[in-house]
């Protein structure tokens, strides 16, 4: 039975994976981070990690990234690093971006991160730990 192109190319890029993982050190927190995953594979449906993880997983990262910048625009010794030093901040404007925030985010941002579960189903693409790789 012969594969088709796009097949060797997944088994190429698998192969090029392990082969790059066995150069890797091990990781000293592969074996708590495995614990943890499996623990939440069996305390939640492969919906509920693929949709509201994500989410979760997402917006935390995101707003960990945003605070700095969000703090720094009203602390006076930043001032002078504004690009529209001639504009400025109220919390009524950050108010009025945060709601159009929350609104980009769930509503256009979570139907997409909902259809990661029905991409991974159709694909066969596996949750559990084995079969994803050391990095």
């Amino acid at each position: 039975m012969e594969m088709n192109g796009s097949a060797n190319i997944l088994s190429s890029a698998y192969l090029a994976a392990e082969f790059v993982d066995s150069f890797l050190p091990q990781n000293p927190l592969q074996e708590p981070l495995e614990h943890a995953w499996n623990h939440m594979l069996q305390n939640y449906s492969k919906f509920q990690i693929a949709t509201w993880g994500s989410l979760i997983v997402h917006e935390f990262i995101y707003f960990l990234f945003c605070l700095p910048g969000f703090v720094f625009q009203f602390l006076p010794f930043m001032q002078k690093y504004k690009i529209q030093p001639d504009k400025p901040e109220t919390w009524e404007k950050q108010w009025k971006c945060f709601k159009m925030l929350l609104f980009n985010h769930f509503c256009i941002q979570l139907p997409l991160i909902c259809g990661t579960y029905y991409f991974t189903e159709f694909f066969s693409i596996p949750y559990d730990w084995d079969s994803m790789p050391r990095w």
